[in-house]
C-alpha cells in the first residue's frame, strides 16, 4: 500500500526533528540524566512536529531494547511498533478538538493508577489540548500537579493561549518554532533525491515559501507535484507549484504594485480576475497581498533588509526601485485598507469586496490647479505669478500692467490671469 511522503518521513526518533535543535538538545540530555518531567506542553504553529516529538518521547520512555530511557528507540519492539501504530496499551492518544468534555477526561485519570502493561510509564499524549473545556482542565489539575511516578502527560497545542496559567505552570513548556526557509529547502532536497522526484531546485523553493514553514504542508505538496511529471523528462517547474497550492509567482505581484502607484485599475481587475479563474481563493489572494505590502514597506525603510523577507533576489531588486514611487504613508495606507477588508474575504461577494479594494488602493489622480489666485493672499503674489509666467517682463513693467486691467465682476485675479495668459500665448506666437 502506498505511504504519503508525510508519513513515511515522519521523524522516528529525535535526531531526525527538522528545525527544533533546541527542543531535541533538551530532551536528549533529560532522558541521558534521567530527569523526566510529569508533564510537558508542546506549543507551535501546526506542521511543526510537536505530535511526532511525542510520540518519540514515549517510545523514548518505553522502549523495551533498555532498562532506561533511551534517546535510540529501537523501532522494533512491541512497544515501539505499537505507538507508531498508535495501538500501545501505554500510551493514549487524546484528540481534545473531538473529546473535550469532562467525563472523557474523567475516565482517562482514573485509567493513570494502573500500572504500564508493557513499558516503564503510562503516557498521555492529548493534542489540540486547548479546545480542553474548563472542567476537563479542573479535572487534571490535581493529577498534573501530583501524577503517579509512572504517569507522563504531554499536551500539544497551536493555542497556548487558551491553555488556562494554572496549567502552563506545571508543564515543562516547549516552543516549537516556524522551520526556516532555507531548512525546508534542504530536506525537501533530500526527499526529492530519495524518491527519484523530478524537480527543478526553484520549484523546491516554492514549495518551501508555500508550506510557510509547516514541513508537513511541504511534504504533502511535494507528494502531489510528484504526480505532475511521470512521463516528462523535464523537471517540474515552479509554476505547478503555484497553481498546486493556490500562491501568487512574486512577478505578478510586482506589477500589482507598479499597476497601483500608476493607476492602472482595469490592469489590476485582469489580473484579479485571473487569480480568481484559476481557483485561487480571495481570502489567499488578500493575504499574500497585506504580506507583499510589508515586504514592501521593509523594503521602503530598510533596502539592506532582504533577510527580513523571503523573496528573490531579483525580486528585491525591483521592489527597491518600484519602493521610490511610494511614500511610507502610502505604503502604510495600503495596508491599512486591506486589513480594514480581512473579514470580508470569507464573504460570499469577498471577489467583489476584492475588486472594490484595488480600485480603492489607486491613488487619486492629481486635479490640475486652473484657477492659480486660489493660493494668491495679496496682490504681490499675483504678481509674483505673472513673472513666473512672463519672465521677460521687468517688475515695472508688471505693476504698469496690474493698473491697467480692469476686475471682471468685481474680481481683478480672474482678470489678470487672462490677461497674463493672453500675453504668454502671444509671446509663443511671436
Amino acid at each position: 500500500m502506498y505511504q504519503p511522503l508525510h508519513l513515511k518521513y515522519r521523524p522516528q526518533i529525535l535526531s531526525e526533528v527538522i528545525g527544533q535543535q533546541h527542543i531535541v538538545d533538551t530532551l536528549t540530555n533529560a532522558q541521558a540524566l534521567h530527569k523526566i518531567a510529569p508533564a510537558y506542553l508542546f506549543a507551535g504553529p501546526k506542521g511543526t512536529g510537536k505530535t511526532s516529538t511525542a510520540r518519540i518521547l514515549a517510545k523514548s520512555l518505553n522502549c523495551q531494547s533498555t532498562q532506561e530511557p533511551t534517546t535510540q528507540p529501537c523501532g522494533e519492539c512491541n512497544s515501539c511498533k505499537g505507538i507508531t501504530a498508535s495501538s500501545s496499551l501505554d500510551v493514549t492518544e487524546l484528540d481534545a478538538a473531538s473529546n473535550s468534555g469532562v467525563e472523557t477526561i474523567r475516565e482517562l485519570i482514573s485509567t493513570t493508577q494502573f500500572a504500564p502493561v508493557e513499558g516503564k510509564f503510562k503516557i498521555f499524549i492529548i493534542d489540540e489540548c486547548h479546545a480542553l473545556s474548563n472542567q476537563s482542565w479542573q479535572a487534571l489539575l490535581k493529577t498534573i500537579e501530583n501524577p503517579p511516578r509512572h504517569v507522563v502527560f504531554v499536551f500539544c497545542t497551536t493555542e497556548v493561549n487558551k491553555v488556562p496559567e494554572t496549567i502552563v505552570s506545571r508543564c515543562q513548556k516547549f516552543d516549537f518554532r516556524r522551520v526556516k526557509l532555507d531548512e525546508v529547502i534542504n530536506y525537501l532536497a533530500i526527499v526529492a533525491k530519495s524518491e527519484n522526484i523530478n524537480i527543478s531546485l526553484v520549484a523546491i523553493k516554492a514549495i518551501a515559501k508555500a508550506s510557510k514553514g509547516h514541513l508537513r504542508d511541504s511534504l504533502k505538496l511535494l507528494d502531489q507535484a510528484s504526480l505532475l511529471n511521470t512521463e516528462e523528462i523535464d523537471p517540474i517547474d515552479p509554476n505547478w507549484i503555484w497553481e498546486l497550492s493556490g500562491t501568487i509567482p512574486e512577478y505578478e505581484l510586482l506589477t500589482i504594485i507598479e499597476n497601483i502607484i500608476r493607476g492602472e485599475i482595469k490592469g489590476n481587475l485582469g489580473i484579479l480576475q485571473d487569480w480568481v479563474e484559476l481557483g485561487k481563493q480571495p481570502i489567499t489572494i488578500h493575504a499574500i497581498l497585506v504580506s507583499f505590502l510589508k515586504d514592501l514597506l521593509v523594503c521602503k525603510t530598510y533596502p539592506d533588509g532582504k533577510h527580513l523577507t523571503q523573496l528573490e533576489e531579483d525580486t528585491w531588486s525591483e521592489l527597491i526601485t518600484i519602493s521610490q514611487s511610494w511614500s511610507i504613508s502610502q505604503i502604510q495606507s495600503a495596508i491599512t485598507l486591506l486589513m480594514s477588508r480581512q473579514n470580508m474575504m470569507r464573504d460570499e461577494a469577498a471577489h467583489l469586496w476584492l475588486s472594490a479594494t484595488l480600485i480603492e488602493l489607486v491613488p487619486p489622480a492629481p486635479v490640475e490647479n486652473t484657477q492659480p489666485w486660489q493660493n494668491w493672499k495679496n496682490q504681490s503674489c499675483a504678481q509674483i505669478w505673472a513673472a513666473e509666467q512672463l519672465p521677460h517682463l521687468t517688475q515695472n513693467e508688471i505693476s504698469d500692467l496690474w493698473e491697467k486691467v480692469a476686475p471682471i465682476n468685481g474680481k481683478k485675479a480672474p482678470a489678470w490671469v487672462k490677461a497674463i495668459n493672453s500675453l504668454k500665448a502671444e509671446v509663443k506666437k511671436a
